[in-house]
């Protein structure tokens, strides 16, 4: 596989929804086509889907149970967390000038305070980009 090769690979794979980790299954087709999809995915793929639907079973069984409801609390907790994290992380990434960051600000606040949808803010941010403003 040549560099160009992976390198269109791994931009299908960015672009696909879901994880990034879609390049394993991309590349399993370019190497031996279809049945190596399939082995890929069920590779990458197979052991934590069981876990999954284990842990959920599991979930179910004990629906009413009070510790439960304490294990939600926290993986709240745990969740906003990482989200938070990761907000974090994007926002370094890409506020390379102080127009970016302020901008980033200015929708985390609007995002927090009012109830406009999360896409109308996405596409105010896409027009400001398109006008070149903090590049």
């Amino acid at each position: 596989m040549t560099k160009a090769d992976f390198s269109a690979l791994f931009a299908l794979a960015q672009a696909a929804p879901g994880p990034n980790m879609m390049v394993v299954t991309l590349i399993g087709w370019h190497v031996a086509g279809w049945p190596v999809v399939l082995i890929t995915s069920i590779a990458k793929f197979g052991s934590s889907s069981c876990v999954t639907i284990f842990v959920m079973h599991l979930w179910e069984r004990f629906k009413d149970r009070p510790w439960r409801r304490y294990i939600q609390i926290g993986l709240v907790s745990i969740t906003a967390g990482l989200v938070a994290a990761s907000a974090l992380l994007i926002a370094e990434a890409s506020d390379r000038t102080a127009v970016l960051a302020g901008s980033t600000v200015v929708v985390a606040l609007m995002s927090y305070r009012t109830k406009l949808h999360p896409l109308c803010l996405l596409a105010a941010g896409a027009l400001v980009g398109l006008t070149g403003i903090g590049q």
